[in-house]
């Protein structure tokens, strides 16, 4: 099976340092499951409408994991509250 790399960008890596210990165990885990497949489908999981490149969302607690498939490539990680404000500042 093909594994994909996992790349985080400064501002996701920053952000993970930001969730409490007990939350970021739980994202880490999600991250390098995208390693395994990014393109898996689940209720947690939802391409965002809108994008040129696709743009992917993973719910995990609070917390969203947003990245797109050429490597996996995670953009953010915010709390839920935060998602609709982060999106419209993305700049892809």
């Amino acid at each position: 099976m093909k594994k994909f790399i996992i790349q985080l960008t400064h501002s996701a890596a920053e952000d993970l340092d930001r969730i409490p210990e007990a939350r970021r165990i739980n994202v880490i885990a999600i991250i390098k499951k995208l390693s395994s497949n990014p393109y898996a489908s689940g209720p947690n999981i939802k391409k965002l409408k809108g994008f040129k490149m696709p743009l992917y969302r993973i719910r995990s607690c609070d917390y969203r994991v947003l990245y797109r498939v050429q490597t996996v490539h995670i953009m953010r990680v915010v709390d839920r509250r935060d998602l609709d404000r982060i999106i419209k500042r993305l700049k892809l």
